[in-house]
């Protein structure tokens, strides 16, 4: 019988688990043996989960390369500032990998991880999850097999809800470049830019972007826009807290999402009662502050790009956050027909030219 892959987790947060869980549901092809992550209660959160052995622990990945090579590979989830500087010493160390996006947070960051994998002969796989998705994968194969004629434009946009928009981009720890290394739209909608290029390669000419432009900024937050009267935290000291979209309560207590981020404080600490949550969330908790509160330093709530291809085809992608419901749309449009489709519903159409019918064009799901 074949062995499991091992792999060792740098950095034990929520990416990271995320994909090592696939060891729980199936232990015949992956094994987690390893974790690194300053973090001691983090560390020890992700040992018992995993059951990996005490030795196999790490407080850095100085400590970790320098054991040698004892797994087939790395899971590496930690913050975007940190991708290159940690993957460097463990491709160096044997190890192939695969890296949390955005895999570089610059051009010289991203020469710097190519070389290093090519000097060592090492496979460095970028989680850009959406390329195995049935979706897109659908929708490549409807580009790579011709019918819609060659592509004269792709439209993209994903929507981020305020939900996720606050407990990622405003209290949390992508709030601001400074703060992860990534500006919003490298940091969230790399994946999106990435499906365009792909798609885009997949066409006949497999065209290359030549020109990039692209603007937006901050609509939402920041001083100028809190509202009058509101406090500092919603749990402590602001009227508006049963009344605000953003309010903690409401987000974090009443609804349960975000539990992976919002009761980290929590952490290590048995199961928290609401009680506990309420008091965390008033006092040092930076999720029960105020979204006003918060510096995000350049960081934007929406931005849009527009590519020009070799060919004279054209893409468009726009990202905004505070949108009811999270949504990302496609509708690529060619010289013979288009597709045009929403990723959360797993549905889309293709559109043919018909000219003989009444409508000029056919269409099917």
């Amino acid at each position: 019988m074949q062995k499991p892959l091992t792999a060792v987790l740098v950095g034990a947060g929520n990416r990271a688990d995320v994909y090592a869980r696939v060891s729980l549901s199936h232990p015949d092809k992956l094994k987690i043996v390893g974790i690194v992550d300053p973090d001691p209660v983090r560390r020890g959160l992700m040992r018992d989960k995993y059951n990996v052995d005490e030795q196999n622990c790490f407080e850095n990945v100085g400590e970790f390369v320098s054991r040698g090579r004892f797994a087939d590979a790395v899971i590496n989830g930690t913050m975007d500032k940190l991708h290159v500087k940690t993957s460097l010493p463990i491709l160096e160390a044997g190890y192939d990998m695969l890296l949390e996006k955005p895999f570089a947070v610059n051009e010289a960051e991203m020469n710097e991880l190519v070389m290093t994998a090519r000097c060592h002969n090492r496979r460095v796989v970028v989680c850009h999850v959406l390329r195995y998705t049935d979706f897109y994968r659908a929708v490549r194969s409807h580009v790579d097999s011709g019918e819609l004629g060659d592509i004269i434009s792709v439209e993209m946009c994903e929507h981020v809800n305020y939900h996720h928009m606050a407990v990622s981009y405003v209290r949390g720890k992508w709030r601001s470049e400074e703060m992860c290394g990534a500006p919003m739209l490298l940091a969230k909608s790399c994946h999106d830019i990435d499906i365009m290029l792909w798609l885009m390669k997949g066409a006949a000419s497999s065209p290359s972007p030549v020109f990039v432009s692209s603007f937006g900024g901050d609509f939402q937050f920041g001083p100028s826009r809190k509202p009058d009267g509101a406090g500092t935290r919603c749990m402590a000291d602001c009227p508006l807290m049963n009344e605000c979209i953003f309010s903690a309560k409401a987000n974090y207590l009443d609804a349960v999402r975000w539990t992976q981020y919002v009761w980290k404080p929590l952490e290590g600490k048995g199961e928290p009662t609401y009680e506990d949550k309420a008091r965390s969330l008033a006092t040092d908790n930076p999720y029960g502050r105020c979204v006003w509160d918060f510096d995000r330093g350049a960081n934007v709530d929406h931005q849009s790009v527009m590519i020009s291809f070799s060919n004279g085809a054209v893409g468009t992608f726009s990202m905004t956050g505070g949108s009811a419901k999270s949504e990302r749309n496609i509708h690529i449009v060619g010289t013979r027909g288009e597709l045009k489709g929403t990723f959360e519903d797993s549905r889309y159409v293709v559109r043919t030219m018909a000219p003989s019918t009444r409508t000029g064009y056919e269409e099917r799901e």
